[in-house]
């Protein structure tokens, strides 16, 4: 009876991640419905007999297991892409984050057991619970990046009537630099493949842009063969959220027969996610899909964007940390208290 119990919660959790992800893939609460759902899954069809539990135990233990060790190597890995990342881009608090994120990794594993042999109870708890807040700021960020990765993949032949290319500045003040240039050209890509009626440069002009993106933007995609008359600029916008917002509204004010349906927003691979969880927090109908990234460029630019997640939500998050990390640390200190 329990095990059919179990089977029949697992297959509910399943359904309802599974629909959940096909109504609205802009949810990043869809990674932990489906790792759940798959959880709870193998666990059932291992309880029938339809999955070998030996064989699922044997992998966890050996996850278990390598995970200082392929922890150390992410952390070296990082550390290597931050002096990379520096050497070609400007030094900054964002282009050093994949460099941080590699150090602290690498202090904490490497300090733990010395910790542990030697150091004061009070800095035993300290340390257990900045592993746990590292531990759950992992396991965050690792359903951040493969959800970021599944959702690209769930909105590929989304229809699209309109396309939004987002602005990220220029060079020199007017010039359109690699990273713009990829998005555009994604833009022109996705707006020819989904068959869409108007394409929207978006982009206002900054305190040390000559020009404002949009029409930059606009511009190089007429000399890279794009149709004028299809082609829109949004100039006013600062940031993701006016991009958006303003971009929606020109939509919104075009006078085509029927009205406009849903949209796509191009931006680089590493904004995809976030920018379409912004879409469906103000309410616009539009998927998003991204343009190629410099391969250095990538995991620092992932952590920036998951920060912002953080960031965004931080009163959850702040509760879950305390949820999950001070428990253990205290129940140490208190057992260490002589009665």
């Amino acid at each position: 009876m329990i095990v059919v119990f179990a089977l029949s919660v697992a297959v509910a959790v399943c359904v309802i991640a599974v629909w959940r992800t096909r109504t609205e893939p802009r949810r990043l609460s869809n990674a932990f419905w489906l790792l759940a759902g798959g959880m709870l899954l193998i666990n059932g069809l291992g309880s029938i007999g339809l999955m070998d539990g030996s064989l699922l135990f044997f992998l966890i233990a050996l996850l278990a297991l390598l995970s200082p060790l392929l922890v150390l190597v992410l952390g070296a890995f990082l550390i290597l892409n931050g002096v990379v990342m520096l050497r070609r881009e400007r030094a900054s608090l964002a282009n050093s984050l994949s460099l941080l994120a590699g150090l602290l990794i690498i202090v904490l594993v490497a300090g733990t057991i010395p910790v542990l042999l030697s150091a004061p109870l009070w800095v035993k708890a300290g340390w257990l619970f900045g592993l746990l807040v590292a531990g759950y700021l992992g396991f965050q960020f690792v359903a951040f990046v493969g959800y970021a990765g599944l959702y690209g993949w769930l909105v590929r032949d989304h229809p699209a009537e309109w396309v939004m290319v987002l602005g990220s500045g220029l060079r020199a003040g007017s010039e359109v630099p690699p990273l713009l240039a990829s998005r555009v050209r994604a833009g022109m890509t996705e707006f020819a493949r989904r068959r869409g009626r108007i394409l929207i440069m978006s982009g206002g002009k900054g305190s040390d842009e000559q020009v404002p993106e949009a029409e930059a933007m606009a511009r190089w995609a007429v000399d890279n063969g794009a149709d004028p008359t299809v082609l829109r600029t949004e100039i006013e916008s600062r940031n993701t959220e006016q991009n958006l917002r303003f971009s929606s509204a020109l939509v919104l004010a075009e006078q085509v027969t029927p009205p406009a349906g849903p949209g796509l927003i191009v931006t680089s691979n590493y904004h995809v996610l976030r920018a379409a969880i912004l879409a469906r927090k103000l309410g616009i109908a539009a998927q998003a899909a991204g343009a190629p990234t410099a391969d250095y460029y990538w995991p620092s630019a992932m952590i920036r964007e998951f920060v912002a997640i953080l960031r965004e939500q931080r009163l959850v998050h702040t509760i879950l940390v305390l949820i999950i990390a001070i428990p253990l640390p205290l129940a140490l200190l208190l057992a260490g208290i002589p009665a």
